[in-house]
């Protein structure tokens, strides 16, 4: 007993310590790089292509959860909006799931142990679009959320523990166009300057030829001005954004791959017409309506179908935009499409279950708690019968 209980408590502080010394080395980040002082330059409308990059340090990458998230008011998914790199990463367990302002996947090197990532690997791109510009000195951001998540194969590394050391985000600075209101003071300016000097000359001849034709000159300069008055104060400074109503579609919101539906828009202007309709199913794809279902006046009835050939959960919507250049807030035009794969079993994730690392302290915790008992026994004979 002496023995065996003090060697016992030794051996379960050891495999504590053994467990408890997993490094966290893993980087992860996007490229091209870009930092406050050094960003991104886009304008709007621009294709922002971003490779994600994994830097495994001492690691031994295996698994990867990404969540990406991005300002939707500034920017959104377009073309094939996430695309995984499935030479490094072959296999996609879950998503990619496209939100507003965030994109959710996990990814995994597969059942093989000798693939794990021990080299800095692009694991996937992003292609995002310019949507609206940032203003001056303040950047957008694409970071990677909470949820972010690497797992190791590492000798020292436990499998179901977070190696993630750092994560770098991408700086974006997006091109407003603002500049238009610095020519205005000049050319109000030079209009001014010029008839003081065309009325110096006018002056002269006729005070000259006759008194009368003096006074009808000089009401006249006065009776140029008024119109500018006039002219600000019956323009229209503010505009009213149109309204989207509602987004519905043809059947049931959720259905197994490939997944078609028609989507329906509709929506108002109260002071002016609608000139494009924009439709986001939430995979990636946007698709613009600007010459049918009512486009060119103030109501819109816009349809338009697609096809979702993947499995995940996506956030469609719908926005109008007037003659004006004003775009309607989501609101009540927007739905959650749901999309299963066909006849395939969910079964991915047990993937991950090979790669626990083995320990081989539980063959001698049970020699030893066997050899403890022994000797209990074997003291408990000696203290009753001798």
């Amino acid at each position: 007993m002496l023995v065996g209980i003090p060697l016992t408590v030794f051996l379960l502080q050891k495999q504590q310590e053994v467990r408890s010394r997993a490094e966290k080395s893993t980087n992860i980040s996007f490229t091209p790089d870009s930092s406050q002082t050094a960003p991104i330059q886009k304008a709007v409308g621009d294709s922002i292509p971003l490779d994600i990059m994994v830097n495994p340090g001492k690691n031994l990458v295996s698994f990867v959860k990404l969540e990406i998230q991005y300002d939707p008011e500034k920017l959104a998914t377009t073309a094939a909006g996430f695309q995984a790199n499935t030479v490094a990463f072959p296999s996609v367990l879950e998503g990619p799931v496209y939100t507003p302002g965030k994109i959710a996947v996990t990814l995994s090197v597969g059942p093989d142990p000798t693939k794990s990532i021990q080299t800095t690997t692009k694991a996937a791109t992003i292609t995002l679009k310019a949507l609206a510009g940032t203003p001056q000195g303040t950047p957008t951001l694409v970071t990677y959320g909470a949820t972010t998540q690497v797992l190791s194969l590492g000798s020292n590394d436990q499998a179901s523990e977070n190696v993630l050391s750092s994560a770098t985000p991408a700086t974006i600075v997006i091109g407003g166009g603002a500049v238009s209101e610095t020519p205005a003071p000049t050319t109000a300016d030079e209009p001014t300057s010029t008839p003081e000097a065309s009325a110096t000359p006018t002056t002269e001849p006729t005070v000259t030829t006759a008194p009368t034709d003096a006074p009808t000159t000089a009401p006249g300069e006065p009776t140029a001005t008024p119109p500018e008055p006039t002219e600000g104060g019956g323009s229209p400074t503010s505009n009213e954004s149109p309204t989207c109503s509602s987004l519905v579609v043809d059947r049931e919101t959720s259905g197994n791959a490939p997944f078609s539906l028609t989507f329906t828009a509709n929506g108002t202007d109260t002071d002016g017409t609608i000139s494009k309709v924009s439709f986001n199913f939430g995979d990636g794809q946007v698709s613009d309506v600007t010459d049918a279902g009512g486009i060119g006046t103030n109501s819109v009835n816009a349809q338009v179908s697609h096809t979702y050939n993947n499995p995940g959960t996506f956030q469609a919507f719908a926005t109008l935009t007037d003659s004006s250049s004003s775009v309607s807030q989501q609101g009540n035009c927007q739905q959650t499409i749901t999309v299963t794969a066909s006849g395939s079993a969910t079964t991915a994730p047990v993937q991950n279950n090979p790669t626990i690392a083995p320990t081989g302290t539980t063959e001698v915790l049970i020699g030893v708690g066997i050899a403890a008992m022994t000797l209990i026994l074997g003291g408990a004979f000696l203290f009753f019968f001798l």
